[in-house]
């Protein structure tokens, strides 16, 4: 766990990593699950790496308060 500045605490605290999927941008019906698995096939078949970053959102988490901020740096989180 890394040290960082908690927002809420106004302090230096102890902040851990967590991944969790993204929400899907596409509907609940099968056409449109049928559209978001095509769209996750075609884009992992040109970079399986990058494609799998595309679904997931990195917060930080504060173990004083529990207060979680979204930190999703870099290229592949965006």
């Amino acid at each position: 766990m890394a040290m960082q500045f908690c927002e809420k605490c106004c302090k230096k605290t102890e902040q851990k990593e967590i991944i969790k999927q993204k929400p899907s941008k596409y509907g609940k019906s099968k056409k449109e699950q049928f559209k978001a698995f095509l769209e996750g096939f075609f884009s992992g078949t040109a970079s399986p790496v990058l494609a799998s970053l595309e679904l997931l959102d990195r917060y930080v988490e504060c173990q004083d308060c529990g207060h979680r901020k979204l930190e999703n740096h870099g290229d592949e989180f965006q």
